[in-house]
């Protein structure tokens, strides 16, 4: 049989000798780990007698990977059996039938045989898929084992979180004498089963041989009263050769750090219904070749911790090994860098020693100054380098960051500020749900990429850097990119992001950060279509036309009303908590069967909040129309509100003690808030009209000008003087004050 004890990347070429799941013997033990090259043995203190050099990690043992003789699945997509899932390579998966109609009624079942010769198993890892889908992440089912002789007998239940992280099950005391594991999965993500690979190990016992050294297992500092002379008697290479090197004060302290536990991404994500944080706030800053033996010393952990090489190069993911206390020994799949994943509700932290690889280093805030960063981002050995701040995670280009960073610090601190200004605004802070993790921004250089949002992390193409790299620029014209894509993992959804909203509610996030920073609002300053601004578009093509809000294809246009409602509440009243107990009533109300119940949900959690009856703003804007369309949004769904569902909010909205608000809402601005503000009435003054041309004098204090033709309002302008593209003869001009006062004008 061909062993997937082979390495994970010369199995994908050998494993082409079969693709049944009876593989072939012609997969050798010896093809185990692809060094490039037969190790260096490197004597205590380096090859020159001074500083550490990582010496022969062979005598470093492995955890055993077990083969999986044969294995056979209740139901599989076709061309993705589970053959798939143990052939070596994290790039093919297994997946259940597309068609769900037998699950999960039918539990998905998967069975796994053993030859006679395996002795005993501790335990078995499921990779989900690494291609970025989520379809199929194994949620919950158990597990079932038997033995030589013996029937299937349950070993435990599971339960997964909603990730791409690799998940263990342990065999307490050992799996003796395996015959066959059975998985039964009885939830997966949308109704599906998938995998990456499926895999079983016995563990290596080797920590034991070297606890009168070393105070702990990881083997980073030594016990007292060890001498050199019995750290050089030690017979492993590569331990003496660390040992000594610790001795002699000659082992780099970076490789040896303190990491914390970090809830699940996907866990938190549900609770809050966002995006996922990142996954790797436990950087390490070493940077491991392909084929290098990485050595990795782990003291006791808490929960499993797997250790993941990332080729930045590639993409975000990478291959997961497991890290069991004391030695690791690991045969790199890639060429990049090194971080932990260290998963649990509860909080730990746990002390690692990674002993080959080399230092590429990383920028942390709270312990690194400019001056270290000059040295560091100067010396650093990879294409990639991490900066590590409070509430975000950086990974860029380690030559955009020589040549663009001016001062580390400040431009952690910017994008620290924009993650936190999100936080506060969504109420996570009021509401004690602010995530322990970082939000994750990272350069990608694949061709086609500019910026966007993916599962786990916020993306840039390295010619972006020059500006968000930059902290001074990022402050200001550049701030929208990040605070944008960040908004994209912080969209509280579905209540506030249903269909068609993909590209608007992510900019009240972003409208926050870019104002609060001090810079002017997009919607005030942008002029586009020939209309003074985006307000002034609508204006007219939403509240003037009548349309049904979702039917306008421009996103910063439907972007307005979700903003005024921060501008008049936030801004003109100082209730600052508003959007933070919208936030959380979303989070805490079931979820609405559809997307045009989303839409009505989001006008009676506002009404709620607010105290007011604002029907008549979200009349205005289109919200309250009925609507039946299709609504293209990266897919196309159909959007659907009755008029019965309409009548059924207005009821429950009037049997409520709600005032209305005390001003023109629909019409505020940026540029009015301080009328809305102080309630300045209008000053009057003239008007006159050529054409389709108009020009208001001595007015004083107007938010906008309506102009009717009977009772059908056709224009709307913010500016006194304004254009009206096509009118009939007879109009009626009105000046509308903050405080709803209409006054007509004499033309």
């Amino acid at each position: 049989m061909c062993h997937i004890m082979c390495s994970k990347m010369l199995c994908v070429t050998i494993l082409l000798c079969s693709l049944s799941i009876l593989l072939s013997p012609a997969c050798s033990k010896d093809l185990e780990e692809p060094d490039p090259e037969p190790p260096t043995v490197v004597e205590p203190g380096g090859p020159d007698g001074n500083g550490y050099k990582p010496g022969d990690a062979s005598g470093i043992e492995k955890d055993i990977l077990i083969p999986v003789d044969s294995a056979t699945a209740s139901e599989n997509q076709p061309g993705e059996g589970v053959e798939n899932a143990l052939d070596g390579n994290y790039t093919s998966i297994y997946h259940s039938l597309w068609d769900r109609s037998r699950f999960p009624e039918e539990p998905v079942v998967i069975e796994f045989y053993f030859d006679d010769d395996i002795e005993y198993i501790d335990y078995m890892l499921y990779h989900p898929r690494k291609d970025g889908g989520t379809n199929g992440h194994i949620l919950s089912g158990e597990i079932l084992t038997k033995s030589q002789g013996e029937d299937y007998e349950k070993l435990t239940s599971f339960a997964f979180a909603n990730s791409s992280a690799t998940k263990r099950i342990i065999f307490p005391e050992g799996f003796q004498d395996p015959v066959a594991v059975k998985m039964v999965v009885t939830e997966g993500t949308n109704g599906f089963v998938s995998a990456s690979q499926f895999e079983f190990f016995q563990m290596n016992s080797q920590a034991a041989d070297f606890e009168d050294v070393f105070t702990d297992h990881s083997f980073s500092e030594l016990r007292d009263g060890v001498s050199r002379a019995d750290l050089e008697a030690i017979d492993n290479l590569f331990i003496r050769n660390m040992a000594v090197a610790i001795y002699d004060g000659d082992y780099e302290e970076e490789r040896v750090g303190v990491y914390d536990t970090y809830p699940e991404p996907s866990v938190i994500s549900d609770l809050n219904k966002t995006g996922r944080m990142g996954s790797y706030d436990n950087m390490t800053g070493i940077h491991v070749k392909w084929g290098e033996q990485l050595v990795v010393f782990v003291d006791e952990v808490e929960a499993d911790m797997y250790l993941r090489v990332v080729n930045h190069y590639e993409g975000y993911g990478g291959q997961d090994f497991v890290l069991n206390p004391g030695a690791n020994r690991i045969t790199s799949p890639a060429n990049g860098l090194v971080y932990l994943i260290y998963h649990s509700d509860n909080d730990h932290q746990a002390r690692v020693n990674i002993a080959s690889g080399s230092l590429n280093g990383y920028f942390d805030i709270s312990r690194h100054t400019n001056e270290d960063w000059v040295s560091m981002i100067t010396e650093a050995s990879y294409g990639f380098f991490d900066l590590k701040g409070e509430k975000a995670h950086i990974t860029f280009t380690t030559d955009e960051l020589r040549q663009y960073v001016t001062d580390a610090v400040r431009l952690v601190e910017v994008y620290d500020s924009i993650v936190t200004l999100q936080q506060e605004l969504m109420g996570l802070y009021k509401y004690d749900r602010v995530p322990r993790g970082r939000l994750y921004y990272r350069a990608n250089t694949r061709d086609g990429v500019y910026m966007h949002a993916t599962g786990n992390a916020t993306e840039y193409a390295p010619g972006t850097l020059e500006r968000i790299a930059n902290h001074e620029s990022l402050r200001s014209d550049a701030i929208w990119g990040p605070a944008h894509e960040t908004g994209h993992i912080h969209q509280t959804r579905p209540g506030l992001m249903w269909v068609g909203m993909t590209e608007v509610t992510v900019n009240i996030y972003s409208q926050h950060v870019q104002t609060t920073f001090g810079n002017p609002s997009r919607l005030q300053t942008e002029n586009i279509d020939g209309y003074a601004s985006r307000y002034e578009k609508g204006f007219n093509e939403i509240i003037a036309e009548g349309i049904p809000h979702n039917a306008h294809g421009d996103v910063f246009v439907k972007l307005i009303p979700f903003w005024q409602l921060q501008l008049y509440y936030s801004k003109v009243h100082g209730r600052d908590e508003f959007y933070k107990d919208v936030h959380e009533q979303v989070r805490l109300n079931p979820d609405p069967a559809d997307d045009g119940m989303c839409q009505l949900e989001f006008v009676k959690v506002v009404c709620d909040v607010a105290g007011e009856d604002l029907t008549g703003f979200f009349e205005a804007w289109g919200f309250l129309s009925p609507i039946d369309q299709d609504i293209s949004d990266y897919g196309t769904r159909r959007m659907t509100i009755t008029e019965e569902q309409v009548s059924e909010l207005k009821d429950y909205i009037a049997e409520r003690p709600y005032g209305n608000p005390s001003g023109m809402l629909q019409y505020i601005t940026d540029s009015t808030v301080d009328l809305y503000r102080s309630g300045d009435r209008v000053k009057t003054g003239t008007g006159r009209r050529e054409g389709n041309n108009f020009t208001m004098e001595g007015w004083e204090n107007v938010v906008v000008f309506e102009v009717y033709s009977d009772d059908d309002l056709l224009y709307v302008s913010t500016e006194y003087s304004f254009t009206v593209p096509s009118l009939p003869e007879e109009v009626e001009v009105f000046a509308m004050g903050a405080n709803g006062t209409r006054h007509r004008i004499s033309l």
